[in-house]
Parts: structure tokens; sequence; C-alpha cells
């Protein structure tokens, strides 16, 4: 049985990849974070209540207030956060100069 050798290849990969891969599993945990927070308060709140069982705060059922309406305001806070910490601007050519405005356009 003969091995297979593969020759090397001169291939050097553009540190842009991984920096958008690390803003890809940021942007992933962004959003399992909230659908679990989301589903799980919704879930403990509200979950098997009968209609007559449930509270309510400002006229909305109390699992809905906290799981969708606070969740989502405390949520929308943190992507700025995130983006300021973990996000870098990267140029998109090739050389890793930054692009010039076309003629015409500033």
């Amino acid at each position: 049985m003969t091995t297979r050798h593969d020759p090397p290849l001169d291939f050097e990969e553009d540190p842009r990849y991984a920096q958008a891969n690390r803003e890809a599993r940021w942007a992933l945990g962004y959003w399992l974070a909230f659908t679990v927070a989301v589903t799980g308060l919704a879930w403990a709140l509200g979950y098997g209540k009968a209609p007559s069982e449930l509270d309510f705060v400002l006229g909305f059922p109390t699992w809905f207030f906290w799981s969708v309406l606070v969740t989502s305001v405390v949520f929308s806070v943190l992507p700025p956060f995130i983006i300021r910490r973990y996000f870098k601007d990267v140029p998109l050519t090739s050389d890793g100069r930054p692009e010039s405005a076309p003629e015409g356009r500033q």
C-alpha cells in the first residue's frame, strides 16, 4: 500500500478570516444567549398556568413583560459594548490599504 503525500501548499491564511470567525462566534453566542433568555423566562414564568392564574405588569402578562419586553431592552444595550470590545475594522482590499472613494465622491 502506498501513502500519498501532498506537496506543501504555499498558502498563508488571511488574518481577516480569523477575525471574521471570532466575530461570527460572538454574534452566534449573543443570539443564542438572547434566545435562551427569552425562551427560558417565558417558560419559567408562564408555562402551564391557567389564564385565571396569570399576573399582569403594565397590562401585559408577567411572562411576556419579563421575557420579551425587559429582556429585549437589556439585550439591546449589550451590542455596542460587544462590538467595541471584540469587533475590529478590517480593510476589505487584498493589499490591506483602505479603499479610496470613487472619483467625484467623498
